[in-house]
């Protein structure tokens, strides 16, 4: 569950238990509603991550962490979509086999010379030039 304050112009303070627990080395275990309401915070814009973490105790890389986790980036919000408005190109001239100043084609393979008269189609060039394959 996602609470979004309004901005009020001051920083907000953490009301409930942060840590779950404690362990022998030290590590503290963070209650999850502690971590999604600094995540928000941290989101909130203008905040500093590095402020934030500072004054609640927990270390920055710590939160950082937290952020980019997936489970917590459902309290980001919903991402902006713009609005897409799809067009079709207007169709580009196609040059007309016979325009002008169109000229044959020769190809050269080995010792064969192949003459591509203007207006031939492309299957019948294909065929040609699949049989004269090796």
């Amino acid at each position: 569950m996602c609470v979004h304050m309004q901005d009020s112009g001051h920083t907000p303070e953490w009301a409930g238990p942060m840590v779950e627990r404690t362990m022998r080395n030290g590590k503290r275990i963070y209650t999850s509603a502690f971590k999604a309401w600094m995540v928000e915070q941290s989101r909130v814009p203008g905040a500093s991550v590095s402020g934030l973490a500072v004054r609640h105790g927990v270390n920055a890389n710590l939160l950082r962490h937290w952020t980019r986790l997936e489970h917590w980036g459902a309290c980001a919000g919903a991402p902006v979509l713009l609005p897409v408005t799809v067009t079709q190109p207007e169709p580009a001239a196609v040059p007309s086999p016979m325009a002008e100043g169109s000229a044959p084609i020769e190809i050269v393979l080995g010792e064969a010379i192949v003459r591509v008269p203007v207006g031939v189609g492309l299957q019948h060039l294909r065929l040609v030039l699949q049989a004269l394959r090796p």
